[in-house]
């Protein structure tokens, strides 16, 4: 249970797409909250009951500011990788922030002393109504980016397979002429050495015209790329062509490179960094990051499927997915629509 729980708390979690709102929305709550309960005595400041909960409100949007702009600012490097549990502790922090500022706004406001009993009121209130604005705004986020993803995940979808389309008529055209230049080749022989039908058809087996069935054996032929050559700290390597490998994953202090063979699909686990893996496919464009725990070659994926945490790609012959994280999945639809 307590491992299920670490796990979910660190899962990635998408950061705000639209950060002006997590400021507006909470801080006008707030606002309508006071105005309209009045509580703290409120109910007796007559026409200055509107200015003074705008006070309030405004108090909170400058404290929601601060996480939402400021800290994200100072430290790029924390908020990076952003996951659930990050997020649920800033909330946390976010709560009290709010409670402080709208009790010392109370302080300076009506001139009253620094009371701790004030401020568990001012808590209390901000706990209370902090999980409405909060909770809106996770599954707001959520649902927007997933509405986001999945149209960007149908975009490319329709680009694999348009691509796909035209290998499919590049191949049968390329075929076909490829098959009549054959034929054309196997007459003229034939005609220079009076050769029957049947010696014609000898005569092409040795120059290596081999009919309609060799025409496209030779067309399906792959071409012969570089190589990646993968070495773990231990004798263990692995050497495969670069159009062979079909994503790398990073996995404690190994990385499982999948790779495809001959019979299918191949697994090797190696004791290195994925640092060191990037490096090895440095020199092949079609091979990006897409996680900070995944390499992928973008030549393999036949479809993408959106969430809210990004993409996952689909590869061919390939039973796992592999995922892309937000931060990298402008790139990886960028490279896939530069595919041909």
């Amino acid at each position: 249970m307590v491992n299920k729980l670490i796990v979910l708390l660190q899962s990635p979690y998408p950061l705000l797409g639209k950060r002006w709102k997590t400021v507006v929305y909470p801080s006008v709550i707030v606002f309508l909250v006071l105005f309209f309960f009045e509580p703290f005595g409120l109910s007796g400041l007559g026409s200055l009951k509107f200015w003074v909960t705008f006070g309030y409100g405004l108090v909170s949007a400058l404290s929601i500011s601060i996480f939402v702009y400021a800290l994200p600012l100072l430290f790029r490097r924390h908020y990076k990788n952003w996951t659930l549990g990050k997020n649920f502790l800033q909330t946390l922090f976010l709560w009290l922030t709010i409670a402080i500022g709208n009790w010392l706004y109370s302080v300076i406001l009506f001139h009253a002393s620094l009371n701790w009993g004030t401020f568990g009121t001012f808590l209390f209130w901000v706990i209370l109504l902090g999980p409405i604005p909060s909770g809106f705004f996770m599954l707001w986020n959520r649902n927007m980016l997933l509405a986001r993803n999945l149209k960007e995940a149908m975009e490319i979808n329709m680009h694999l397979a348009k691509n796909l389309e035209v290998k499919r008529m590049s191949f049968t055209s390329s075929g076909s002429q490829l098959f009549e230049k054959q034929e054309q080749h196997i007459s003229e022989a034939s005609q220079e050495v009076g050769a029957e039908d049947s010696e014609g058809s000898v005569f092409a087996k040795e120059k290596g015209y081999a009919g309609s069935q060799g025409a496209f054996s030779a067309f399906e032929e792959p071409v012969k790329n570089r190589m990646l050559e993968f070495y773990g700290s231990t004798k263990e390597q692995l050497a495969i062509e670069a159009d062979d490998l079909m994503y790398v994953e990073a996995d404690g202090n190994y990385v499982k490179v999948v790779y495809r063979k001959a019979d299918g699909v191949g697994r090797k686990l190696l004791r290195c960094t994925m640092k060191q893996a990037e490096g090895t496919v440095v020199d092949c464009p079609f091979i990006i990051r897409c996680h900070r725990a995944f390499l992928v070659n973008i030549r393999w994926v036949v479809k993408v499927d959106g969430n809210s945490q990004g993409f996952r790609l689909s590869l061919q012959g390939c039973e796992e997915e592999v995922p892309v994280s937000r931060a990298y999945t402008d790139e990886v639809k960028s490279r896939i629509e530069r595919t041909e």
